[in-house]
Order: C-alpha cells, then sequence, then structure tokens
C-alpha cells in the first residue's frame, strides 16, 4: 500500500486524536492540523478531511497530490468541480450522525417547548415558580413535519413515534413508504405542522428554503428547527418572525455564517435556542464518523474509487 497524507483539520488535536488513533490503514501518515497548517503543506497532503473549512478552487489547484476530499453529511462548503478536475473524490458520509442528529433536534424542542432553559435558570438563580399554569405542550397528538425525509429524517421520525406524534414528510426525491407518514408539498407540511425539522442537503434549491413567505404559512405557536445547513433558514426573516412572535419559536444547530458573530440578533431573542453547530457530535457518531473515514482511505490507497464518492462519474484521473 502506497504512503498517504492525511490532513484532519481540527483546532482540537487532543480530542481528535482519541478517536483516530489506530484505525486508518498502516502506510497513511495522519496529520492533525490547523487551517493554517493545512494551507502551508497543501501541496503533500493526499486525502483532505476538511471538516468546516471552505474548500475552493484556489486551494485545490495547490494540491497537486490530492485523491480524496472526504466530508461529514453535507459537501457544499468543497468546489466539485475543481475536485474532479483535480483528480479528487468527494465522498460524504452516510448514516453515521443520524442518530446524534435526531436526538438534539429532541433535546433541543423539548428544552424549548417545556422552558426547560428558563425554569433551569430561575430556580439557579434562587427562584420558584409564580404559578402552575407555565403554558408548555405535550408533544403527545402534535403534528411533527420532516423537511429532508432521508437517514436524518427517518430516524427523527422514529423518536417522534415514541412521543405518539402525528408524522407529515416533504422530500421531493423520495417517495416516502411508512404508513404512519403522509408525504405531503411544503404548504401543506408548513400549515399543518406543530414542530417543522429541517434535514435537507444545502444547494440552490434549499438556500433560504424557509424565508418570509414560509415562516408566515407557519402555526402561530409551532416551533422550526434547523441542524442541517444554516443557510437553508433566511435569518434576518427568522429574526423577525420571531421578534414579532408570528412563530412560536426556533432551535438552531447551524447558521449563516459559523461561527455565530457575537452581536447577531439570534442571541438576544428568549424564544429561541442555540448551540454551536454540535448535532453530530455524539461519541457514537463521530466514532462511526472517523472509521468511515479510515475504511474509504484504504480504499483509495489500493486504487479504488470511495464509497460515496459524489463525483465519482466526472473525476479525471
Amino acid at each position: 500500500m502506497p504512503a498517504l497524507k492525511v490532513s484532519i483539520v481540527t483546532n482540537a488535536k487532543e480530542d481528535t486524536a482519541r478517536y483516530t488513533d489506530g484505525i486508518f490503514p498502516a502506510g497513511c501518515e495522519v496529520l492533525l492540523q490547523t487551517e493554517q497548517e493545512l494551507y502551508e503543506q497543501i501541496g503533500d497532503i493526499d486525502i483532505l478531511i476538511p471538516g468546516h473549512i471552505s474548500v475552493g478552487k484556489d486551494l485545490i489547484e495547490r494540491a497537486a497530490k490530492l485523491k480524496l476530499i472526504h466530508c461529514g453529511t453535507g459537501y457544499n462548503n468543497v468546489d466539485l468541480d475543481a475536485a474532479s478536475q483535480r483528480g479528487a473524490y468527494v465522498a460524504v458520509t452516510p448514516n453515521v450522525a443520524a442518530q446524534s442528529v435526531a436526538e438534539l433536534v429532541f433535546a433541543s424542542i423539548l428544552t424549548l417547548a417545556k422552558k426547560i432553559h428558563t425554569f433551569d435558570a430561575t430556580m439557579k438563580s434562587g427562584g420558584w415558580k409564580s404559578t402552575d399554569f407555565i403554558d408548555v405542550p405535550e408533544l403527545k397528538g402534535k403534528t411533527m413535519g420532516i423537511i429532508g425525509y432521508g437517514n436524518i429524517g427517518k430516524a427523527a421520525a422514529r423518536i417522534a413515534r415514541g412521543f405518539q406524534m402525528k408524522l407529515l414528510a416533504h422530500d421531493p426525491n423520495i417517495k416516502v413508504d411508512e404508513s404512519d407518514v403522509k408525504q405531503v408539498g411544503l404548504d401543506q407540511l408548513l400549515r399543518d405542522s406543530d414542530f417543522i425539522t429541517l434535514h435537507v442537503l444545502l444547494n440552490a434549491d434549499t438556500k433560504h428554503m424557509m424565508s418570509e413567505k414560509q415562516l408566515g404559512m407557519m402555526k402561530p405557536k409551532a416551533i422550526l428547527v434547523n441542524a442541517s445547513r444554516g443557510p437553508v433558514v433566511d435569518e434576518t426573516a427568522l429574526i423577525a418572525a420571531l421578534k414579532q412572535r408570528k412563530i412560536g419559536g426556533a432551535c438552531l444547530d447551524v447558521f449563516e455564517k459559523e461561527p455565530l458573530a457575537k452581536d447577531s440578533e439570534l442571541r438576544k431573542l428568549d424564544n429561541i435556542l442555540l448551540t454551536p453547530h454540535i448535532a453530530y457530535c455524539a461519541n457514537e457518531a463521530l466514532a462511526g464518523r472517523y472509521q468511515f473515514f479510515a475504511d474509504n482511505c484504504k480504499l483509495v490507497a489500493n486504487g479504488s474509487a470511495p464509497k460515496m464518492a459524489v463525483n465519482a462519474d466526472k473525476v479525471k484521473r
């Protein structure tokens, strides 16, 4: 097996090492690099695991040895055409984080809808409830609308069943064949759902798919959850809807620009729950993620195409 240099871009080298030590095939030299270190050494890198950094044409053209760019669920941060021209596969990682993401969706919904964060802050500041009328819903019997019914959407549906929720799904690319999931158009899902969770890839069709018009279709107490990609939601429109109490609330794990600006209006709202792009970060999900990376590195080292390569038919080698 030829020697390959594998760059994993991370600012948490010690933690990353816990998941990567010993799992990559012999002959792979695994480098845990900051973004700046990658830029300085890109000419020597065979396989790039970029995390959330942008992998544009300029960087790819400097990567003379590049054979594979390995992403997580999405690849919107990679110039796919430039990678194909360079002869580098772009691969994604299927399913390993589906349960982790779906669990965070419901943890966020419960925290916001049940006002757990508010009551926790009250207790820790020495307070107590002033009334039993706290105006929170049960999930049982409510409608969960799932936009994007791939692996993560299906994982969210499985959890929703445990709460005895009704299920709607919208996905123009997938035929839903589960008897308890009603496949509907986007407008109907927005109108009829009490909770809406987004699980779509970011592309020209999904950018700002949740904007002023779509937010205006939602129920006044409905909660929107985005754990897919930030630009799927028009943050300016969302901030306006939340300030005007046009919807019940929102839970965001991803943002149009990351990291989220310290002075973002989102940080100032009381009807939103924010987490810093960590939905995929459960221990089991991370272990599965790096194992999939390692298995694909072995395939590439042996001259084979990696699994889940989105540009396998376009790579010029």
